[in-house]
């Protein structure tokens, strides 16, 4: 079979399906994943084929001051209207003698052009978030403790506004291609049969979803980890230390974030390791308490701290979930907000602190409650022992090959 598979976005985005293509690969269907081009390079060492499409998402990041702001918001709604006009003007040639395409993240224009292809069309979702339901509210909304009727609420005013915007957008496109107009982009960029690739440990789709879907698990990837004496001589050199990180944020909003760790840490006894996602070291030097690292994989770091802070993306706090550490979830944008309220209702960590109403002092006091707490860190180890990686990959797998089964019964 020969599928395409599509995304858009940071690292986060890429590297799941990165993990899904591979796992595809080896069950010997014919494979191209479509995505950002800066991760065209590290895609292709790891064996998976792989074509360069849209904008470079990590340039723009590194060129934003923080991830926050009214400025940054207005450059990311003009970025998902580029894409998508990106997408429509592009992916038909791409996607032609396909069997099955897969979107995932920021596609939100490939379940059209599928359609208008007569192409079979699967989503990959990484938080149940995306579907509206009363157990959460819209995705831009920070507070996850409203009640049902509010968050209901909150998805019948996004649709409405969404016509506006992104449903508009589509339904032009959809009419030049000869196609009848949607209701809801959202629905429609679901599509039929949606994969949901977050495992139930860390949030089970709410059960009003009215959406066919199948929960399969996070799509994690195996990734090779370069030998670094300096970090294993770290690691040896006293008790398991804090490991804090935040994902693909803006490097100069992370960098602000680096004296208030490295005081959090100290408060409650621990050596820190800090990733580093900014080339200019020389203003944050090294410490026997404190170690900077770059590009070190989650799953083969993570197991040897005694906690982890994060932002709250679905790739690394499914990481800290399956490495069985306690969390505190820093949250910024979006799902962030979601996750960090998971983790901290399922006692696998903390509860999750606002980015801006981060404090040294609020830190230290979530961290001292992981550490300590013998709930959080029994929980947290619990939920690492009972998810399967492997099961997770090998369940999607067989979920994408009976779309095609489904596609040549219907023939």
């Amino acid at each position: 079979m020969r599928i395409v598979l599509a995304t858009c976005g940071s690292r986060g985005d890429v590297q799941p399906m990165i993990a899904l293509s591979l796992a595809l690969q080896s069950a010997g269907h014919d494979v191209l994943l479509v995505g950002p081009p800066e991760k065209a390079l590290w895609a292709r060492q790891l064996g998976c084929p792989y074509k360069k499409f849209g904008a470079d998402i990590t340039a723009i990041l590194n060129d934003m001051k923080d991830a926050v702001s009214l400025r940054t918001n207005i450059a990311s709604f003009f970025l998902v209207r580029q894409e998508l006009h990106s997408q429509f003007k592009v992916l038909p040639q791409i996607i032609r003698n396909t069997d099955l395409v897969i979107g995932s993240s920021l596609m939100f224009a490939l379940s059209s052009i599928a359609q208008a292809m007569n192409i079979k069309y699967r989503f990959v979702a990484f938080t149940p978030q995306l579907f509206p339901s009363a157990y959460h509210p819209f995705l831009t909304i920070k507070t996850q403790m409203l009640p049902h009727w509010c968050n209901g609420m909150s998805w019948k005013i996004a649709t409405l506004l969404d016509k506006f915007n992104l449903t508009f957008l589509i339904n032009r496109y959809r009419k030049k291609m000869g196609l009848a107009p949607i209701d809801t982009a959202w629905d429609h960029i679901l599509g039929d049969h949606t994969i949901v690739a977050c495992d139930e440990e860390v949030a089970k789709v709410p059960l009003d979803v009215k959406k066919t879907f199948v929960q399969t698990g996070y799509l994690h990837l195996d990734l090779p980890a370069e030998t670094q004496p300096e970090l294993d001589r770290f690691l040896k050199k006293g008790e398991k230390p804090i490991y804090a990180g935040f994902g693909s944020m803006p490097p100069k909003d992370q960098a602000k974030n680096i004296p208030l760790l490295v005081t959090a840490a100290k408060r409650v006894g621990k050596r820190i390791i800090i990733a580093k996602f900014w080339e200019n070291l020389s203003e944050h030097k090294f410490s026997r308490d404190v170690f900077f690292i770059k590009n070190y994989p989650h799953l083969k770091l993570f197991p040897k701290t005694a906690a982890v802070i994060h932002h709250g993306g679905a790739g690394t706090t499914a990481a800290a979930a399956i490495s069985g550490v306690p969390q505190v979830i820093i949250p910024h944008i979006l799902d962030q907000y979601f996750h960090g309220q998971k983790i901290y209702r399922s006692n696998m960590g903390a509860k999750p602190i606002w980015r801006s109403k981060l404090t040294a002092d609020k830190l230290a006091s979530a961290l001292e409650n992981c550490l300590s707490n013998p709930k959080i860190k029994q929980a947290a180890k619990k939920t690492g022992e009972s998810i399967n990686r492997n099961k997770s990959l090998q369940l999607t797998v067989k979920t994408i090959e009976r779309s095609f089964c489904y596609k040549n019964r219907a023939l």
